[in-house]
């Protein structure tokens, strides 16, 4: 197992599939190419959907919730100061998962007499599961909002009342018309229909939608 100090040496990199010898390496596309405002507003975007799978990282990765707290505010700090280096045309969370692992080690190097929990192999695969999560999630959300899309405006309205606006059936039933337990079913139909429309959308849909 590789020691604690070889997760120094890794590099955004390490986090993807190297492109063949014979194939043409296309040229980076830096942020710092970008303007200001727009240089902000990827940052932004990214860090959003970055957020959840860095989180979890992090947790699975601190002795303690409150540091994976801190180091998540670290990580922050640290991706805004090196984003005018990141190549906007390669995955966002694997680059920021590596300033997370660059964080993490750090953290583990403080504090000599912690044991180190997560070292080489184990911090990469650990590192890999979030960012397959993370496409997961972002598939799923896609499938969701795509087979949303297809509902009827009744079936829209009434998961706004009961899932957006938390009313409760009962509370439903004077906006609708209908009575309580007529609705439970309703919202029953509703759910079955997305699930079996968002497991369609899935199996028919290979590429990611981020």
């Amino acid at each position: 197992m590789a020691a604690l100090s070889d997760l120094m040496k890794l590099r955004p990199m390490d986090m993807e599939h190297l492109p063949d010898a014979v194939s043409e390496t296309p040229p980076p596309r830096l942020v710092r190419d970008l303007s200001r405002e727009d240089s902000r507003e990827l940052l932004a975007v990214s860090w959003v959907k970055a957020q959840p799978a860095l989180t979890a990282f992090l947790v699975a990765s601190m002795p303690q919730f409150s540091d994976a707290e801190d180091l998540l505010q670290e990580v922050a700090a640290e991706v805004a100061r090196r984003f005018d280096d990141y190549d906007q045309s390669r995955p966002f969370l694997p680059w920021a998962l590596w300033v997370a692992k660059i964080k993490i080690a750090n953290f583990y190097r403080a504090r000599e007499r912690s044991p180190v929990k997560f070292i080489g192999d184990s911090i990469d695969a650990l590192a890999e599961a979030c960012d397959r999560v993370q496409v997961t999630l972002s598939e799923e959300k896609w499938a969701l909002e795509n087979c949303l899309s297809g509902l009827t405006a009744r079936s829209r309205q009434m998961l706004q009342l009961r899932y957006f606006e938390d009313l409760s059936p009962q509370e439903m039933s004077g906006k609708l018309d209908m009575t309580a337990g007529a609705i439970r079913i309703a919202l029953l139909r509703i759910r079955s229909a997305l699930i079996a429309c968002v497991r369609s959308t899935l199996a028919g849909a290979p590429t990611s939608h981020g």
